[in-house]
C-alpha cells in the first residue's frame, strides 16, 4: 500500500493516516454500532469514507464520539444540544487552524513575512 493511502486499522497505533472500521470504533468508544450510525446519519460525526458495505472513521471522529458520549452521560444533552455542540466545536477547530496559520505567516522565518517586510 502506498504511503498516500489510508490504511484500515484494527485499533493499534501505526500512524496519522489510520482509519478504523465501525466495529473497531465500537470497541474503542464503547458506543453501540447502531448509535454510531445514528450519529453519522444526523451529521454529528463524519466518517472518512462511507459506502453501502462499510463506514470508516479517523481519530477525530473517535474524539468527537467520546465527547458526545460524555455530554450524554454527564449532562443528558438532547439531540439539538448535541448538534449545537458539534457545530461549535467544528467552529472552534476552524478558528484554531486559522490562528495557527496566521502565527506562521507572521513568523520572522516565514516567506510571507520576508516578502511583506522588504
Amino acid at each position: 500500500m502506498s504511503k498516500s493511502k489510508k490504511s484500515i486499522h484494527d485499533g493499534t497505533k501505526s500512524g496519522a493516516n489510520v482509519v478504523y472500521t465501525i466495529e473497531t470504533v465500537e470497541r474503542i468508544t464503547h458506543i453501540a454500532k447502531d448509535r454510531i450510525v445514528l450519529y453519522y446519519q444526523h451529521g454529528l460525526v463524519s466518517p472518512v469514507r462511507a459506502t453501502e458495505k462499510e463506514i470508516l472513521f479517523d481519530e477525530d471522529a473517535i474524539h468527537k464520539l467520546r465527547q458526545i458520549a460524555f455530554l450524554l452521560s454527564e449532562y443528558g444533552v438532547n439531540h439539538q444540544g448535541l448538534k449545537q455542540f458539534v457545530s461549535l466545536m467544528d467552529e472552534v477547530e476552524r478558528l484554531r487552524e486559522e490562528v495557527r496559520f496566521l502565527r506562521v505567516a507572521k513568523s520572522p522565518h516565514s516567506f510571507a513575512f520576508e516578502r511583506k517586510n522588504r
